[in-house]
């Protein structure tokens, strides 16, 4: 049995997705980098990486990057390269843990509505630090209702003592090549639950839901860094000092022609910072967020 629980009752509705990014600053291969420092809360933290695709036109592509035995999934992203790569929208940010197996981060992207002509290339990266490090550790996960809306977000919650260490978050269902694509991936700022949203670009009568996972462990000094960024697509949020980041989280809203989505969202190769890029510039702004210690 693995440590991950799924709940697929609705919580209560939480604010929009835009109110969110505001409130965002108020409360394949193994390959591994990055070592952080003695005193860190997360000894043992790498980074490993499902290397690129291949460079083409495909509508949907997968990175599925695994944690080495021994060790257990705490965050992980997606990058997107390419000619294409400025409307590519993430799908799926998926923690996954089991018992005998290696755990991994699966990583979805997809073109909007009606395709694009250009080029695109994924890459996926896995957090993982060793298991005895982590004590308590559970993936706790959120789905809204299945519904047609346009529009769906939900929250996942750490179990009482327990505070987030990571966040993730997918998105299920609809008809295959609708354009929907996660907006919003993230802690909260006291690190008690994890928020995640989602949209599509074209009406549709299909259901499909988001989910919000939650990384949950016992209380080991992990600080939520996060940054509202006005007129810019994208933004880093670097961790202070020496600690380093060991889950990553990113919101947007919407531009002048509708919903905006997540397009890169990864720890960066030495584990210092997050990275995020939208699919356009929000009128409200961005949130970037590194969970970090």
């Amino acid at each position: 049995m693995s440590n991950h629980h799924t709940n697929l009752a609705r919580p209560r509705r939480r604010s929009a997705t835009l109110t969110t990014v505001t409130a965002l600053t108020l409360v394949g291969g193994v390959q591994a980098t990055g070592a952080p420092p003695a005193d860190a809360a997360v000894p043992g933290l790498i980074r490993t990486t499902h290397p690129m695709t291949q460079l083409d036109s495909a509508s949907s592509k997968a990175r599925t990057p695994e944690c080495p035995q021994g060790m257990k999934v705490v965050g992980g992203g997606g990058r997107v390269v390419g000619p294409a790569a400025g409307v590519i929208r993430l799908r799926t940010l998926r923690p996954v843990t089991t018992n005998g197996l290696s755990d991994r981060y699966e990583v979805v992207a997809v073109e909007p509505t009606g395709g694009v002509a250009g080029n695109w290339a994924l890459e996926g990266y896995a957090l993982c630090a060793p298991h005895d490090q982590l004590p308590g550790y559970e993936i706790v996960s959120q789905a809204s209702r299945w519904s047609s809306v346009s529009r769906q977000e939900t929250a996942a919650g750490c179990p009482s003592g327990k505070r987030v260490i990571g966040a993730g978050a997918n998105i299920l269902g609809g008809n295959y090549g609708e354009g929907r694509g996660l907006q919003m991936s993230r802690a909260s700022g006291p690190l008690d639950i994890t928020r995640a949203a989602a949209a599509t670009d074209t009406a549709s009568p299909a259901n499909w839901q988001v989910v919000s996972h939650a990384i949950c462990a016992n209380p080991m000094g992990a600080v939520a860094e996060s940054e509202v960024v006005h007129k810019r697509r994208d933004a880093i949020k670097e961790c202070p000092g020496n600690e380093r980041v060991h889950s990553v989280g990113g919101a947007a809203g919407d531009g002048p022609a509708g919903p905006l989505f997540l397009s890169d969202l990864y720890p960066s190769a030495d584990l210092r910072a997050t990275a995020l890029r939208l699919t356009g510039i929000p009128a409200d702004g961005l949130a970037v967020q590194a969970i970090c210690s």
